[in-house]
């Protein structure tokens, strides 16, 4: 007879499986669909949207709370600074499937600004009482419209290519409230476009430092020596736990085995788990943006949350060495005494620890390319280089340790050009081992 055992899950791990079944599909064919939709933090609302596909999201997009959705268009409706009206278009089709009054509905929820914004972006408004109206081209000029009040003439502002029409944007706007809709009008006649841009931007960037995606000069964090000085412990003040609970495209790559990850599962107190996996988001979130990566690109979002797991995995193991210079515990121990450093160490110094572990192949790759001959094979043109995969292996491997953040590639012969974040000390060593052999190859062929 067959013992089956049943292997108790960790805190951490037990985390990491509520998150993972919190993600499009099996959410849709949830049977309390709206409870599960207001139980989820903005943040993972907005991955489930993009993993379902807005044309495919509706039934979740209906049960969003102004938060959420707010938070889906600060993610999704921005390029740096610049407002991208046809992003929010997107969105609002996607409401517009349902009905004039779930368009409305969710139009109004946005921030007023945002409001002003889109409009401001998309239709010029006149009072034909008081404005110089200019000439139109033809009578019947489809690019105008009065307000259902006949207050206002709008014209369309052609830039854009939108596929929600703004006058039926407007009508539904007057159907739902029509005060609401005749204010906002109101105001785009008084407030300047740029004066509404700043003061929306003003805001978002507020919004979006609340959940973890800070400026780009503070993300640049990441990419900076580590301090050298050991921290104070951590202060235990009380959180709620609520704001700490993953998306599930970062669960994803935590699940796997890591010196992070062993040590997380390590932890047993609630509150000080929270803060950790709270610390692990924000500092994706941060990585996100010092990568200068967008949130659509699920894929690439995956991946940097795996940079991050690695480095800071690594960074683990690099104070462990500076601790026990004879060579840092293995195995279990390690993951101990991983535990009481993330007790001290924020897990933003941690993921810089592990960068500055890499700083040093970064410079043997740069003295590398200073010799004559390695220069000249590196740099040789496209059409001359060797056709043979292991070449393009090594081309990708020097070319992976020369970016920002210094990476291991060139070890997959299907796909050269992948690359991933160096996971442990190990990995670093055979990378030096690899260049030396590489630049005494080729310096020999020279």
């Amino acid at each position: 007879m067959t013992d089956h055992k049943i292997i108790e899950l960790t805190p951490f791990r037990a985390d990491l499986t509520r998150a993972l079944a919190r993600r499009g599909e099996r959410l849709l064919a949830a049977t309390d669909l709206a409870e599960e939709v207001d139980n989820l933090e903005p943040l993972e609302a907005y991955y489930i949207v993009r993993e379902i596909g807005l044309d495919q999201a509706l039934p979740v997009l209906l049960l969003l709370s102004p938060e959420q959705l707010e938070v889906c268009v600060d993610l999704d409706c921005w390029n740096r600074y610049d407002f991208a009206a046809d992003s929010l278009d997107e969105w609002l089709t996607a409401f517009a499937q349902d009905s004039p009054e779930s368009l409305a509905r969710a139009f109004t929820a946005l921030d007023y600004v945002v409001q002003l914004l889109f409009l401001t972006q998309t239709v010029t408004v006149y009072d034909p009482d008081t404005d110089q109206v200019p000439q139109e081209d033809e009578e019947n000029d489809p690019s105008r419209a009065m307000t259902p009040d006949g207050m206002y003439l709008l014209e369309l502002k052609h830039e854009i290519p939108l596929k929600t029409h703004p006058f039926a944007l407007l009508d539904a706007l007057y159907e739902y409230d029509s005060a609401a809709a005749h204010r906002l009008l109101s105001d785009i006649r008084v407030d300047l476009p740029t004066q509404i841009e700043e003061e929306a931007l003003r805001f978002r960037t507020g919004r979006m430092q609340d959940i973890g995606f800070v400026a780009p000069e503070e993300a640049s964090v990441l990419f900076s020596r580590p301090a050298t000085r050991q921290p104070e412990p951590k202060s235990h003040e009380s959180i709620d736990s609520g704001t700490t609970r993953m998306p599930f495209v970062y669960a994803t790559s935590l699940s796997e085995s890591t010196l992070l990850e062993q040590a997380l599962s390590r932890i047993t107190d609630p509150e000080e788990l929270s803060r950790l996996e709270q610390e692990i988001v924000w500092a994706i979130n941060s990585a996100i943006i010092a990568y200068g990566e967008k949130t659509q690109d699920l894929q690439q979002i995956t991946d940097i949350a795996e940079r991050v797991r690695d480095t800071v995995s690594l960074g683990l193991e690099v104070l462990l060495a500076q601790a026990e210079p004879d060579g840092p515990p293995e195995g279990a121990a390690a993951a101990a005494q991983a535990v009481g450093l993330l007790e001290v160490w924020c897990i933003t110094d941690l993921f810089r620890h592990g960068f500055g572990a890499t700083l040093a192949l970064q410079q043997e790759v740069r003295q590398a390319l200073a010799e004559p001959g390695f220069s000249d094979w590196y740099n040789l043109a496209q059409s001359s280089q060797s056709d043979e995969p292991g070449d393009r292996q090594e081309r990708a491997f020097v070319a992976a340790l020369q970016g920002r953040h210094p990476l291991r590639g060139g070890f997959d012969l299907a796909h050269a050009d992948k690359v991933k974040a160096f996971a442990a000390l190990a990995e670093i060593d055979v990378a030096k081992v690899r260049l030396q052999r590489l630049l005494a190859r080729i310096s020999s062929q020279a």
